[in-house]
């Protein structure tokens, strides 16, 4: 899967651009909030329909402008499709070769992309919601299904919430139901793709750190025994079970306290949890075998290797790692999109066909 071309229209900051993409390594470099990371939002919207950082509607669509619009030219097995994106304030519609989509399950799969930033580095110390929007993201990327099953949770607790605030008691015993209903395929989504990945995972810190300490991750349900997760087909009860032990204290504070919205991952390196006892070093050996484990899950949960976007991460990584991450490149014949400020922070490992890009006040120059 390829990326052959890139168009981007009132994005962010970036009027128009028009990008023919290399097939192994595309470098966008500049000075910093010129536009680079813009351009690897819009790989991923095209991909996923999502924004890796957070942002709403209307802080995607140029100010002054009415929509955004995006398009990708993708190339997999022999077969090109046209994928375009209108973004405005009432939403997002997608099209594939030029037929409008009646079901998210039409777009997903068209292009696959993981993305790496210096954001995810920071989230071995930072809070759990950091931890959790990553896992969520991991999973909806290869797993179409967990966005609506997402969504179904989300609405559920807002309901939920509404009614602890105003002190309904009424009917809130069914909305506890619902919420253990959906929150209870969501943890057994989560506890079974960190299973899966886990193998992967210590196969590549092995590979990037030289070491054999196990490298973990772990799920942590809030106000559950972890242990209890095993017991799979059980985990509605256990939910609502934990729901109900908690009504006082809900009532009291006027929100849920049960559900994964609250429950958050644990990485380990042996029996040491990375958090509070991993160096920096560790960290970064950690998160990175992390990514490239779900590369590898992509790749063989799809196919073929999703395509890669970097954000700034070469600066972020000594020589070292930067070797072993180019290595890991090369090695999977990946297309990668990497942002820079420097060109002389991009060290090639091997690599010889690559393009780069000058990204300047939201103008792409060849």
């Amino acid at each position: 899967m390829k990326l052959e071309t890139l168009t981007v229209n009132s994005f962010r900051n970036i009027g128009s651009a028009a990008i023919v993409a290399d097939d192994r390594l595309n470098i966008f470099h500049g000075n910093n909030a010129q536009g680079k990371t813009n351009l690897l939002e819009s790989i991923f919207l095209l991909g996923t329909m999502k924004s890796f950082r957070l942002a709403k509607n209307q802080e995607l669509v140029q100010w002054g402008a009415a929509n955004a619009f995006l398009k990708g030219i993708v190339a997999h097995n022999g077969i090109t499709q046209e994928i375009t994106l209108l973004i405005n304030n009432e939403g997002k519609k997608a099209r594939v070769d030029q037929k409008a989509l009646t079901r998210l399950a039409d777009f997903f799969g068209c292009l696959n992309v993981v993305v790496f930033s210096p954001e995810e580095l920071q989230m071995v110390r930072g809070m759990p919601e950091s931890r959790r929007r990553y896992l969520d993201r991991a999973i909806f990327s290869s797993d179409i299904s967990y966005l609506a099953l997402h969504h179904e949770y989300c609405k559920i607790l807002r309901h939920r919430n509404a009614m602890l605030r105003k002190g309904e008691r009424q009917g809130l015993e069914v909305w506890s139901e619902q919420l253990a209903e959906a929150g209870s395929k969501i943890v057994e989504k989560r506890v079974a793709y960190l299973e899966e990945l886990g193998e992967l995972l210590q196969l590549y810190y092995r590979d990037i750190a030289g070491l054999d300490e196990a490298a973990t991750v772990t799920y942590l349900p809030q106000k559950l025994n972890r242990d209890s997760l095993q017991l799979r087909g059980e985990t509605r009860e256990l939910l609502l079970a934990a729901i109900q032990r908690c009504g006082m204290e809900e009532e009291r504070l006027g929100t849920t306290l049960v559900g994964p919205h609250r429950d958050d991952i644990e990485f380990k390196l042996g029996s040491k949890a990375l958090k509070h006892y991993g160096s920096q070093g560790e960290q970064r050996s950690f998160i990175l075998a992390l990514k490239m484990a779900e590369i590898e899950y992509m790749q063989r949960r799809f196919g073929h290797p999703p395509i890669l976007l970097l954000d700034d991460m070469t600066s972020e990584l000594d020589q070292g790692r930067n070797r072993n991450l180019m290595e890991f490149i090369d090695q999977k014949a990946m297309q990668v999109f990497i942002t820079t400020t420097h060109l002389e922070n991009i060290r090639m490992q091997g690599i010889t066909r690559y393009k780069t890009f000058l990204v300047e006040d939201g103008t792409v120059i060849h």
